[in-house]
């Protein structure tokens, strides 16, 4: 059964709402009208997200160019076949001297649509885990129909020294615990309040508030009610209401929980 929004007139600027996955770089529209929107709807901070090397260098131009954006150097994996040294070479220089990039990914397995295959896949993701526990950063993990194999990637590496969040959640129920076991937070998106998305919405009512992130992965995966139109990133208080309705918390209080999470996890200044 799918929790409606009360009311819009809870998504008042008075909350600060955290947009920890968006790609600045992918917006149909222009990325400071999208933030500009976004600040009148409480977004106090957004971390962009690379997914090969071109899109690396974008994240660094957004980073420069707003105060209120972070950034995360990864490969994707279905960038994966394309990954080189130099590639690898650039984040960790990158990583290692600005203040701004704050972690590693997105990086991960995604079985689904295997545009990289599975070998290259798991050598890229592993490469990104070792240079995690290398900087001391955390990760953003995407991992979709590949449960199983992302756990035995995880194994390999000493995963007590890794921290991060598994981005758009929406692996089952044994995989959230899994993962939270080894410390690693949960983020969710408009995919939750997807008429259809039961069985995220179960997930969801398991997370530890304290393990709980929020995010837009926009320009994709917009929420309703803003299904099949572009998603922006200050749409995440539209995810935010729906998740306080949800798990039947005030929406302030889940915004200033979500807030407090993201900034443990992820360190950024906040410039409000």
């Amino acid at each position: 059964m799918v929790v409606y929004l009360r009311s819009f007139s809870l998504l008042t600027k008075n909350y600060r709402w955290v947009d920890t996955h968006c790609h600045l770089d992918m917006l149909k529209e222009d990325p400071s009208g999208a933030l500009d929107k976004g600040r009148e709807q409480g977004l106090c901070h957004s971390l962009t997200i690379g997914t090969n090397h071109e899109t690396n260098q974008e994240v660094l131009k957004f980073c420069q160019q707003f105060g209120d954006v972070s950034g995360a150097l990864g490969i994707h994996p279905h960038y994966a076949k394309d990954a080189k040294p130099e590639h690898f070479e650039f984040m960790e220089t990158h990583l290692k001297t600005n203040p701004k990039l704050l972690a590693v990914g997105e990086c991960g397995l995604d079985f689904f649509y295997s545009l990289s295959e599975v070998e290259p896949q798991k050598e890229v993701f592993l490469e990104q885990l070792r240079m995690s526990i290398a900087l001391d950063m955390p990760l953003v993990i995407h991992s979709r129909s590949a449960e199983k194999e992302t756990l035995e990637c995880l194994s390999k590496v000493d995963v007590s020294k890794l921290r991060g969040v598994f981005h758009s959640f929406t692996a089952s129920l044994e995989m959230a615990e899994a993962v939270l076991e080894m410390g690693f937070s949960l983020s969710f998106n408009g995919i939750c309040t997807f008429p259809k998305s039961d069985e995220v919405r179960q997930v969801l009512a398991q997370v530890p508030l304290d393990k709980l992130l929020l995010e837009t992965d926009s320009p994709y995966l917009s929420p309703v009610p803003f299904r099949g139109k572009p998603n922006l990133p200050g749409n995440v208080s539209v995810v935010g209401a729906f998740v306080a309705d949800f798990l039947e918390v005030e929406t302030g209080e889940l915004a200033e929980r979500c807030y407090q999470n993201s900034q443990k996890l992820f360190g950024f200044r906040d410039v409000g």
